[in-house]
């Protein structure tokens, strides 16, 4: 084997070796989604996805029979599933965290403030059944927020990519509704997939500046029970290399979940048709 060819070989061992180790054991990986409030957040999206999916349904004239809707419901909670959900995203996590992360992150996630923001998350997730007075309370208290606050906030919004992350979910499990809710009626025109999506690509830019906005109010409201000293302290751990990192890979965990969540859902609800159960 001449050098450079050895060099090469040599490093592509290196470069496997590293890749083979760049992963930390399922415990430890449930242990994170578990501390940092994923794993109660993910126990409530079955209800706010079925509400969508009516919603889309309502808006497309499309009415199914009752039966129908029983079915529906049953595919919804099935496949958004708290535990589904929570296995998906725990082996994401598992599969992509850097294992030379988890002390400072097992540090942060027991310290007091780690706790606090964690707490303020999940209750946060829980109180926003109702979107629309959630949306109303963000937007007062972001209001009244002080300019240097408010710039903590907007920080914070930045480091976690919260925004880019929403329309991300968005146009992924909006193709899914919008293919599901007409599979899922008789008679029903049923989209292209690659076509539905292509119509939110486009709107992406529109939807970033939008979400900002939203995003920035949910944080105020999430948030308003820490003091702007934790707010700060929040934020330097978001950019530390530990945070950034356990960030990314959480978002990575809740669109590979979702998404196979909505793929799930879309093949089942052509099933629940009254034609199909007789």
């Amino acid at each position: 084997m001449t050098r450079p060819l050895r060099a090469l070989f040599i490093a592509g061992l290196l470069a496997a070796a590293t890749l083979a180790h760049a992963e930390i054991d399922r415990p430890a990986a449930e242990s994170l989604v578990r501390k940092s409030g994923l794993w109660e957040q993910l126990s409530g999206v079955a209800p706010q996805v079925e509400a969508g999916l009516q919603q889309a349904m309502d808006k497309a004239d499309l009415e199914p029979a009752d039966s129908e809707k029983v079915r529906i419901s049953r595919v919804v909670a099935k496949a958004y599933s708290a535990d589904r959900l929570r296995a998906t995203s725990t082996g994401v996590i598992a599969a992509r965290m850097q294992p030379e992360h988890l002390e400072a992150l097992r540090v942060w996630f027991d310290s007091p403030l780690g706790n606090a923001v964690a707490h303020a998350e999940e209750e946060s997730s829980s109180n926003a059944a109702d979107s629309a007075s959630a949306l109303k309370e963000g937007l007062r208290v972001l209001a009244s927020t002080p300019r240097e606050r408010r710039k903590l906030l907007e920080d914070l919004l930045a480091a976690t990519h919260a925004a880019e992350g929403m329309v991300q979910l968005t146009i992924s499990t909006t193709v899914a509704v919008q293919l599901g809710a007409a599979s899922a009626v008789l008679g029903a025109t049923v989209p292209l997939p690659e076509r539905a999506r292509a119509v939110l690509e486009a709107q992406r830019p529109q939807m970033l500046k939008e979400y900002t906005g939203l995003m920035l109010s949910s944080f105020a409201r999430t948030y308003a029970a820490l003091s702007s000293e934790q707010l700060g302290a929040y934020v330097a751990f978001v950019r530390s290399p530990a945070g950034a990192a356990f960030n990314d890979v959480s978002l990575e965990a809740m669109d590979a979940a979702l998404s196979e969540a909505a793929s799930e859902m879309g093949r089942s609800l052509p099933g629940t048709r009254d034609g199909s159960n007789i």
